[in-house]
């Protein structure tokens, strides 16, 4: 549910665009209307989207997976394939100017 901040900013444009192409496009007023409720209507599902909040979802992930919530990342994980030092033993093998094999 959107605050009453953003109910009340969405209803203020909804109601300016829809003066605004009623008066100076000259549009029917139906029209104008339609297109200012629609413009209220989605600016509040917009904000709606976005109004979480963020303590509340890490609280929603403590709960589902209690395990993975109380695990510590010391260190960044280890990409299969990679060395863990980011740097490759055969780098070292190879003299400037020589291309590396493999």
């Amino acid at each position: 549910m959107p605050s009453a901040r953003t109910a009340a900013l969405a209803a203020i444009v909804g109601l300016a665009l829809g003066a605004y192409f009623a008066l100076w496009f000259r549009w029917p007023t139906f029209l104008a209307v339609a297109l200012g409720a629609t413009m209220t209507i989605v600016l509040l599902l917009f904000g709606a989207s976005l109004a979480h909040d963020p303590e509340e979802a890490d609280r929603a992930w403590g709960e589902a997976a209690p395990d993975l919530a109380a695990r510590e990342r010391a260190e960044p994980p280890v990409i299969a394939g990679e060395p863990p030092t980011g740097r490759s033993d055969a780098a070292d093998d190879v003299a400037p100017g020589e291309r590396p094999r493999g």
